[in-house]
This record gives structure tokens, sequence and C-alpha cells, in this order.
């Protein structure tokens, strides 16, 4: 597998360890540098048993993908500017796709999981009341590690992670790219996004069966 293709899957599969995210006060107070590590390890234990079906595996991704990721936020700054022209019903509807998609793409990613160590390099503060928690994720072949950092902030008491930032490219803004690019193909028209996200979905289907 090429660096870029691993990165790129690295990424979109790192969004499984947001899952564990705390619900509690005391986690919020948690170091959030030590909270990463922490939920890393959990999410590795619960998603990486090969006996578990894909689709067993899938609601379990889909359970801690709820709790520890504001995909609220993250929805509302991957649609860009159209998110002021959305209506309640389709930023809904947005919110759903989007964490069908991410359910559907990469619940069985941890199947094949293989040990790679996750190294914490530091935790500062970032803009807005946020936290960056950068890490190393070092490769089994040997290859050059790959800097990941976690952009993490508090909500109602809860830590949530709302970025992952990978050799610098951001997982929200690739999106927001992405998706503010369909929509503006289509006219500017809203729908014409989550009518794609809904035959993406159909289409990855397979992945949360068996």
């Amino acid at each position: 597998m090429s660096r870029r293709k691993f990165i790129g899957g690295l990424a979109a599969g790192l969004m499984v360890l947001i899952g564990f995210a705390g619900t509690s006060d005391a986690r919020a107070a948690e170091d959030a540098g030590t909270f990463i590590m922490r939920m890393a390890d959990k999410a590795v234990g619960a998603l990486s048993n090969p006996d578990l079906s894909n689709q067993d595996r899938a609601e379990k991704f889909r359970s801690l993908l709820r709790e520890g990721m504001d995909i609220s936020d993250v929805a509302r700054r991957a649609l860009g500017p159209y998110v002021r022209r959305a209506t309640d019903e389709e930023l809904n509807e947005f919110e759903s796709l989007l964490e069908e998609n991410i359910v559907r793409k990469y619940a069985i990613l941890f199947k094949n999981y293989t040990g790679q160590k996750v190294e914490l390099v530091d935790t500062k503060e970032g803009r807005r009341g946020t936290q960056n928690v950068t890490v190393l994720i070092h490769r089994n072949d040997g290859a050059p590690p790959v800097n990941v950092r976690w952009v993490v902030h508090e909500i109602d008491g809860s830590l949530k992670v709302i970025d992952i930032i990978v050799e610098r490219v951001s997982m929200v803004t690739t999106q927001k790219e992405e998706f503010v690019s369909v929509i503006r193909r289509n006219g500017g028209q809203i729908d014409a996004l989550l009518q794609e996200l809904r035959e993406r979905n159909a289409e990855m289907a397979d992945n949360v069966k068996g």
C-alpha cells in the first residue's frame, strides 16, 4: 500500500478511536492527551475482535461514534457557506447521512488491525477553547511514522473530537471541499449533496452486513 493511500485510510479509520469520548464531568476534566491515549486503547480492544460480525462491529462503531464525536459541529463546518442556507430538515438529514457514511466506510477497518503503536507527542491549547493532541502512528512495516493531530473541545461537560489532522491535512476541511463542490456543481442545491450521500451509502450497504 502506498504511503498516500495508507494516510488517507488511516485518517478516516482513526475516526473509530473517538468513540469512547467521555460523558462525565470527570472525563471532561481529564488531560486531553491522556484522554486520547486511553480512548484509543479502549476502542482497539472493542473493535478489533476478529470474531465480531461486520454488522455487530458496525453497531458498536455507531454507538461509539455517537458518544464521542460532535457530529453536529463537524456536519455544519463540512457544509461551509451553505450551512446558512440549509433548512433544519436538511441539516438533520445531512448529519444522519454523514454519520451513516462514516459507519459504512470504516466499520470493519479494525477487523484487520495489526497493532500499530500510538505515541503521544504533546498537548497544546488551540483556538476557541480547543486542545490539540499530537500523536505518532508507528507502522509495522518500518515506514516513517504518521503525524496525527486530534482537535478536542468540551461540550456539555464532555470531551469531543471535532477534527483529525493527518500530515497537516484536515479531515473536516477535506470533506468541506468535496461537499461544497458537489453543491456548487448542482446550482447551490443542498439536496443534490443529500442525494449523492444516499447513493454512496446504498452502494456500501454490504460493508455492514454479515
